[in-house]
């Protein structure tokens, strides 16, 4: 497929959408550069792989943290077998945690509030579930894949992924 976006640069596209389907949308294709990636793809994609990576380490952060605040406030001596479990499963722990008449039930509840609003969780799943169009000139986007959702499209740019990381590691 030839393209050329909106007073932008015009691509060469290979498509490929699923055969065995007998409908398909745009979250279903696989998009690469007609005859593979150039040299600005392969820049494009250090600085999307570093933004990615940076998110996903955040991530694992705020996890850990989470798991090990829940082991603190419930005084288990044991390790992260005992709270293994999803970033939603371990926020309701939380939740209920800061609803207990404990010194830390109102810091705990603020940061939550925090968390929530700054959107932590969608910030790292809208980079850690997506397959990500990784090369240069069409912008940052990605296909996202919901649970038991359709998929969508999201478009941003690099100082959105800086933001998402930034606030995850805050």
């Amino acid at each position: 497929m030839s393209t050329q976006l909106d007073d932008g640069p015009s691509f060469d596209l290979d498509i490929t959408a699923p055969s065995a389907r007998s409908s398909v949308d745009i979250s279903t294709f696989r998009v690469g550069r007609h005859g593979g990636p150039d040299e600005a793809d392969l820049a494009f994609r250090e600085r999307l792989y570093g933004l990615i990576g940076a998110i996903v380490v955040a991530g694992g952060h705020v996890e850990a943290a989470m798991k090990r605040l829940i082991l603190l406030l419930r005084d288990e001596q044991g390790g992260f077998s005992l709270v293994d479990k999803t970033w939603s499963d371990l926020h309701k722990l939380l939740v209920a945690q800061s609803r207990r008449s404990i010194p830390q039930a109102s810091a705990l509840a603020e940061i939550l509030e925090w968390g929530e609003a700054s959107e932590l969780k969608r910030r790292r799943d809208d980079a850690v579930h997506a397959s990500w169009w990784n090369w240069d000139g069409v912008g940052v986007m990605r296909s996202r894949f919901f649970r038991r959702q359709d998929g969508a499209n999201i478009v941003c740019t690099i100082e959105d992924l800086d933001e998402d990381a930034r606030l995850l590691f805050a």
